[in-house]
């Protein structure tokens, strides 16, 4: 069985776990930068390496047995260029979202990605927007594959959406710009006179937690708002099961830094919560507009309002537009369809049948 050497950020549950550890067909090596990024000890085995460990590239991968190295990231791509010298062997990189900008990158970030497209054998964006962005940077169109993230269907299972009087709203997403909570929030309370047993929920840790606070209270949101950080991966199902309506608000953040397409959007589409989302990066690819769910403008408040306002009104339209998701999501997101095409663009590279 071929071994990948797989490189990504962190080892932790939100990390594309099964891209690197059930490829149909591939064995693997888990490799994160350094120790401390090794953050959920139950995923800890004897197959996570750590490249500062790592001292002669060439002798590792003649000692592992290496057939294909996989960064998980275009910076961490970059990290695995000194593995193909004197291997040759091919290197597959990911593409996910920031990586695809200059947002917080490092000077000479893009003349990396340049040498990068140059040497690397194929490069995966996470949709087509990224596989445009890349493109536009030069990375040639015949070394780009889109593979989209996957969705274990049998986690969130299809249940018809709650027609009853309950208004329960929903996102989930780190607290960050680009997520876009302080635009539905905003939103949230313009609607609150005509829905006051609406609630927001708003579930994620990160860096505008305290921000976000602070607003609730300036806009007054009260008891109606709730925000949960710290909320394990495995509880995530069963809190989109009290959900009446799925949110994602994301947006192009000051910085300049984009989505891909969220996994909370697939995972609320495979449940049946009907899902209002905005015309940002690869969403649209997933969510056509009054078809499987509602797209609005993005860091557009008003029109954000005015959506929820709708999908409050037309409950008729939830089962419709949930169906409908639903069948978007088993065609093209289902988690074990997109690992058997992971394992076939390996055997691209490979020779594999």
């Amino acid at each position: 069985m071929p071994k990948v050497m797989h490189l990504n950020l962190r080892v932790d549950p939100t990390q594309y776990i099964p891209q690197i550890r059930d490829i149909p067909g591939y064995d693997y090596i888990h490799l994160v930068r350094q120790p401390k990024y090794m953050i959920n000890l139950p995923l800890l085995n004897e197959r996570v390496h750590y490249l500062s460990e790592i001292f002669s590239p060439k002798e590792y991968v003649k000692k592992n047995k290496i057939a294909l190295l996989h960064a998980h990231h275009g910076q961490l791509g970059q990290l695995l260029l000194p593995f193909k010298e004197g291997t040759s062997l091919p290197l597959v990189t990911s593409i996910r979202g920031r990586d695809a900008t200059l947002a917080n990158q490092p000077v000479g970030y893009l003349d990396g990605m340049k040498l990068l497209f140059e040497q690397g054998e194929r490069f995966l964006p996470v949709c087509q927007y990224l596989a445009q962005q890349i493109n536009m940077w030069g990375c040639p169109a015949d070394k780009i594959r889109v593979l989209y993230g996957g969705v274990d269907l049998n986690l969130f299972p299809y249940r018809t959406p709650n027609l009853h009087d309950s208004q329960n709203i929903i996102s989930i997403g780190r607290l960050v710009e680009k997520k876009g909570h302080h635009i539905l929030m905003q939103a949230f309370e313009k609607i609150r006179d005509k829905f006051p047993k609406a609630t927001l929920t708003i579930i994620g840790g990160g860096e505008l937690e305290g921000y976000l606070k602070s607003l609730a209270t300036q806009l007054n949101l009260g008891t109606s708002f709730r925000l949960l950080n710290h909320v394990p991966k495995s509880q995530i199902p069963k809190l989109m099961g009290q959900a009446d309506l799925f949110c994602a608000p994301s947006l192009t953040s000051s910085i300049g830094d984009v989505e891909g397409i969220p996994n909370t959007i697939k995972e609320a589409m495979a449940t049946g919560i009907p899902v209002l989302a905005t015309n940002h990066a690869g969403i649209p690819e997933i969510i056509t507009n009054n078809q499987d769910g509602i797209l609005v403008r993005e860091n557009d408040v008003e029109h954000l309002a005015q959506a929820l306002e709708f999908m409050l009104l037309n409950r008729h339209l939830w089962e419709s537009y949930t169906i409908s998701a639903r069948q978007k999501v088993e065609q093209n997101f289902d988690q074990k369809k997109q690992l058997f095409l992971q394992a076939k663009y390996y055997d691209e590279l490979l020779g594999g049948s």
